[in-house]
């Protein structure tokens, strides 16, 4: 029998902050709050305009490609953790945001050049031949970033 559980808050009972989720073939567990982003972002950096967010406080475009996320919770640790970003350039149905494809491929990274901190994260988008120095920064209609780590 299916049953139905409502609830505004989940709390770990010998660790507040701590719920093991029981993974497929119950042989392994999965620490719930490890396995959540901590933030994301959705940004159209040609209009300028976040389409949607999670713990950020503000966004700040400093240029062509280059982006500062500025968190609401602070991280526990500047390189303690995991961020994924990417593009897409909606505006030619995404073919120039391809990476490897013919026309150059796209990138996007965190920006290696700059010390990282637990309440920000400055983060970079490139139009150019796959890894190359070369590369251009470029505005992308979609520019996706998401941080996993822990909360401070």
């Amino acid at each position: 029998m299916a049953s139905t559980l409502k609830i505004n808050t989940l709390t770990g009972v010998s660790t507040a902050g701590s719920i093991a989720v029981t993974g497929e073939g119950n042989s392994t567990t999965t620490n719930l709050q490890q396995g959540l982003a901590k933030a994301w972002v959705n940004y159209d950096s040609e209009d300028q305009a976040t389409r949607g967010s999670f713990n950020q406080s503000s966004l700040t475009d400093n240029g062509t490609g280059d982006y500062t996320t500025t968190y609401t919770n602070n991280l526990s640790g500047a390189e303690d953790k995991c961020i994924s970003v990417n593009v897409w350039n909606t505006t030619d149905d995404g073919s120039n945001a391809s990476a490897g494809s013919a026309r150059g491929g796209s990138r996007a990274d965190q920006a290696g050049d700059t010390v990282q901190s637990t309440s920000s994260l400055n983060w970079m988008s490139y139009f150019g031949s796959s890894a190359d120095a070369d590369a251009g920064n470029f505005d992308y209609d979609g520019n996706y970033c998401i941080t996993h780590g822990d909360l401070a």
